[in-house]
């Protein structure tokens, strides 16, 4: 049996899939290709699939989809281990979908689970193990976050006094560190993937810790549930406020763009801002400027609250130097340019790096080496010839490999990260190039 479908939501899936893939450069979407390497020449798509009606619904859909252009897809399962019958359950779901066709892996987590925090020691494991195999196959990662979850986030997010870039939820489309991740069934109902289920004519699991209240979000789904109860479509209210959050913040974005002069990233892994270029913005868009430079520099998912971006632009104000989301502040220029560098500290001190397998490293750099190794920072250590002419704050921050035999290789530093080294060299490419808005400079 193969996964196959001639109803409605199989043009519907391929038409938000392929918006979502239009949101990358790698990808050319009339081709589904890029630099991805997959079956002659295309792209490679890898669903994080769990057994449950919607990461079901999008196995089958993306397997339909890859088999109907001939490009490689493949299902992977993790098994958290965290109910005795989990290994069970994860065969069981991977037989089930190699009976419609789909190429199903199993990856358990080896890690011992802690005594609290137990989903976001899930989450990060799991990502972390569907990122590696995404890294290796050069893949595209489709997760199946659907509508009523985008409602509970936004919930969740308007609790915590979240402020409008928040506000507009989970993306289709971003990058986690260098893996292109799309959520293609955002705007598809929960109902409408058991009905996916059921024309494919496939079975599907129950995870009991969605019905588990000590969890927060599904504190907030009985919450919904029972707002809806009471005729109070508080859900669907919810995803239009995302949706017009998301449309104010572009409009805000491109009009910033057309009007100011935006911070500058450069392949030496910083950042530099003309204070004065940014003097006359209220605190709330001076955030969103200086924000996303931080968040290509310091490597975070998430960007610091607007009362620690406000010290910190005092502070620069004042002369003094600050540090914020990984980063380092220097002011230079008399205190009319910024350098936005890694904050010394930060970052693990070392990592090993196996020969001709891409490491991430302090979540901005992406290192290929010919050879295995180390890889840390230069620090104080002496700079290399071609490393000199750059600021001491700048050189600290960039990765150097130490071999297992001693020797130190510094990268040659890309603009390209699908770019693999030759014989006798390292790449090293700093992340943002590929994906920023803001402007990208040469020395």
């Amino acid at each position: 049996m193969t996964a196959k479908s001639d109803s409605k939501p199989t043009a519907r899936f391929t038409a938000s899939l392929e918006a979502g893939l239009a949101c990358f450069d790698l990808y050319d979407v009339a081709q589904v290709a890029g630099r991805h390497g997959g079956t002659n020449g295309r792209g490679h798509l890898l669903t994080a699939l769990s057994g449950g009606p919607d990461s079901s619904a999008l196995a089958l859909l993306a397997e339909q989809y890859a088999r109907q252009r001939n490009i490689c897809h493949q299902a992977v399962i993790v098994d958290h281990g965290l109910r005795h019958d989990s290994t069970i359950e994860a065969s069981r779901v991977a037989a089930r979908m190699h009976d419609f066709g789909v190429d199903t892996v199993i990856r358990r987590v080896d890690a011992t689970p802690p005594t609290g925090g137990i989903q976001n020691w899930a989450r990060d494991h799991r990502y972390a193990i569907l990122t590696s195999l995404a890294r290796k196959k050069n893949a595209a990662l489709l997760l199946a976050h659907h509508k009523a979850d985008q409602a509970e986030t936004v919930f969740m997010r308007l609790s915590r006094g979240s402020g409008l870039g928040g506000l507009g939820g989970m993306q289709v489309a971003r990058y986690l560190s260098d893996i292109p991740v799309l959520r293609p069934l955002l705007e598809w109902g929960p109902q409408e993937l058991v009905a996916v289920c059921r024309d494919f004519g496939c079975a599907f699991e129950r995870d009991p810790s969605n019905y588990d209240d000590r969890f927060e979000r599904v504190k907030v789904r009985q919450t919904l549930a029972a707002l809806d109860e009471n005729g109070q479509d508080f859900a669907a209210g919810l995803v239009r406020l995302s949706r017009a959050a998301r449309l104010i913040c572009q409009e805000v974005d491109d009009a910033l763009r057309d009007q100011l002069e935006l911070p500058k990233l450069f392949a030496e892994g910083y950042a530099t801002v003309s204070l004065m270029a940014l003097r006359r913005l209220p605190d709330v868009l001076w955030r969103r400027v200086v924000g996303e430079t931080v968040l290509a520099v310091g490597g975070g998912d998430y960007l610091p609250s607007q009362a620690a971006f406000s010290r910190l632009r005092s502070r620069l104000e004042t002369g003094a130097l600050a540090t914020l989301g990984g980063c380092r502040f220097t002011l230079t220029d008399g205190g009319r340019l910024c350098w936005i560098t890694d904050e010394p500290g930060r970052t693990p001190p070392r990592a090993e790096i196996s020969a001709s397998v891409p490491l991430i490293f302090a979540g901005v750099w992406r290192l290929v080496s010919p050879v295995a190794g180390h890889v840390r920072m230069l620090g104080d250590t002496a700079p290399p010839p071609q490393w000199s002419i750059l600021p001491y704050v700048v050189r600290q921050s960039l990765p150097i490999i130490e071999t297992l035999d001693g020797r130190v290789l510094y990268p040659h530093l890309t603009f390209e990260s699908r770019i693999d080294p030759d014989a006798s060299g390292v790449n090293a490419t700093f992340l943002a190039l590929d994906r920023t808005v803001l402007p990208v400079e040469k020395r």
